[in-house]
């Protein structure tokens, strides 16, 4: 009778220790279903209407910036890109004639999004603490562009078949943001055009000056001969 009471007094723990064990994965399978991030597909329109910042760029690598810092007080890391096309919420007096621009890396969160350098990307990004920078999220349209290809891929994205660059592009018109793109278009083509005349005319400064030294070292070079001439002549007689 005791040992039939131990017996069963042995396999109740057992039993609920495993009873606890298949509770405890249950719920660390449950809260990283909770963590894991949730987006429902939406529209180009409706992510051009929400987005901050569209462009279309290469990412160049990452950086730390000392100066800059969350709320939460930890260092902010950047992704920077090299801009090839904007689409909304960028000028060229914002970026200047390096076309580059960086954004808040946020690949540790649950909804953050991962580059990789040296990799073209279509970014719809959206302006975080005030406006003082931006970040992107995988609920937005981001995604890597290979080959120029801005063809939306087939289902279930509910644009599937749709030029999403073209789109963008009719959006902007619409918004009455074309002439802003072309403004930003001239702007960079005369600004591409001063940098290629000052650089052309500092060629032709460094042509004058070469040409200047190889007339003075010619020269230079004529009156030694001259000298060393005249001297064994004068050692001669």
């Amino acid at each position: 009778m005791t040992i039939l009471q131990c017996l069963n007094f042995v396999c109740l723990p057992l039993k609920f220790k495993d009873m606890r064990y298949k509770l405890s994965i249950f719920f660390i399978l449950f809260s990283v279903q909770a963590m894991a991030c949730k987006c429902s597909w939406r529209s180009i329109a409706e992510n051009y209407q929400s987005a901050s910042l569209i462009f279309y760029g290469k990412h160049i690598g990452k950086s730390n910036n000392t100066g800059v810092y969350a709320t939460d007080g930890r260092q902010l890391q950047f992704d920077n890109f090299e801009i090839i096309r904007f689409y909304k919420g960028l000028s060229s007096a914002s970026i200047g004639l390096n076309q580059k621009i960086s954004l808040v890396s946020n690949s540790q969160s649950s909804c953050g999004f991962t580059f990789d350098s040296s990799r073209y990307y279509l970014v719809y990004a959206h302006a975080q603490n005030a406006g003082n920078y931006w970040e992107v999220s995988q609920c937005s349209r981001t995604k890597e562009i290979r080959n120029n290809q801005f063809i939306v891929p087939t289902q279930p994205d509910p644009e599937a078949g749709k030029d999403e660059q073209r789109e963008l592009i009719r959006l902007a018109q619409a918004a009455g943001n074309s002439t802003h793109l072309d403004v930003w278009e001239k702007d960079m083509s005369q600004l591409k055009m001063q940098h290629e005349e000052s650089q052309i005319s500092l060629q032709k400064q460094l042509k004058k000056k070469n040409s200047m030294s190889i007339i003075l070292s010619t020269t230079t070079l004529i009156l030694l001969i001259y000298v060393l001439l005249d001297f064994w002549k004068k050692k001669a007689k």
